[in-house]
């Protein structure tokens, strides 16, 4: 007979790294007061150049649900995606979430001359969690002792997410404020659209901000690889003996 061992797994690579759709007001207004005194320059939308975009910073830890739909042969399936078990461990619980982060720059549009310059008008930022889940074995009675043990632990793994995105907050929206320089309005060229040219600047801007992401979820896979040791599982399988 197996040894009730419990195992755990975050999704930290269920990363919506996708960009959203930018967007192009036509109808907004500049002020001038913000524009630049014109002089001859080889960029005709450098004038623009003291505007700086407003950033929306969203964050969400998500509603965690319980779910007891599965047996551990199931579950032993959903945790194949992300976790390697060493042999005679079988899964008990399970702890899953999506790591979200996205970015939609909000363009307007101004005539200078023959050309068409692109502004930055805002900057709107999700970093957080969806889908929260709590999984335990439908095989686990409710109210027993495993149960119990099976709930607290995977309870700590949710904990874990809440920590270490409450503490990487302030650090990734200070990088995403200090990130906004390299949004400037562009001149739209050639056959390229100012959906193109929004989307130019969408992309250099999460490419300059992804490091500080990247560190966030290295943190948090780190956190819960303390928490999931097999020395960790075999004291806490004990406790129910």
């Amino acid at each position: 007979m197996k040894n009730l061992v419990l195992t755990s797994i975050i999704c930290i690579f269920s990363i919506i790294n996708g960009i959203k759709a930018s967007e192009t007001v036509e109808t907004a207004v500049v002020s001038d007061e913000k524009i630049a005194p014109e002089k001859e320059v080889t960029n005709p939308c450098e004038r623009f150049s003291a505007i700086k975009p407003q950033l929306n910073f969203r964050s969400s830890y998500g509603e965690l649900t319980y779910n007891h739909d599965y047996d551990q042969e199931n579950l032993d399936i959903l945790s194949e995606q992300g976790i390697t078990k060493e042999e005679g461990m079988f899964t008990a619980g399970l702890s899953l979430l999506d790591v979200d982060w996205s970015v939609s720059l909000n363009t307007i549009t101004r005539e200078v001359g023959e050309h068409t310059c692109v502004i930055p008008a805002s900057l709107d930022v999700f970093v957080g969690y969806r889908n929260p889940v709590i999984y335990i074995s439908s095989d686990i009675e409710e109210g027993t002792c495993e149960y119990k043990l099976i709930k607290r632990h995977e309870q700590q793994h949710q904990q874990i997410n809440v920590s270490v995105l409450e503490h990487y907050l302030p650090t990734i929206k200070k990088a995403f404020e200090d990130e906004l320089s390299v949004l400037k309005a562009r001149v739209i060229d050639g056959e390229k659209t100012s959906d193109d040219i929004t989307d130019e600047m969408n992309s250099d801007y999460v490419f300059a901000v992804r490091p500080t992401v990247n560190r966030f979820q290295i943190t948090l896979q780190l956190e819960h690889r303390h928490l999931d040791t097999r020395e960790n599982y075999e004291y806490e399988s004990n406790l129910c003996k």
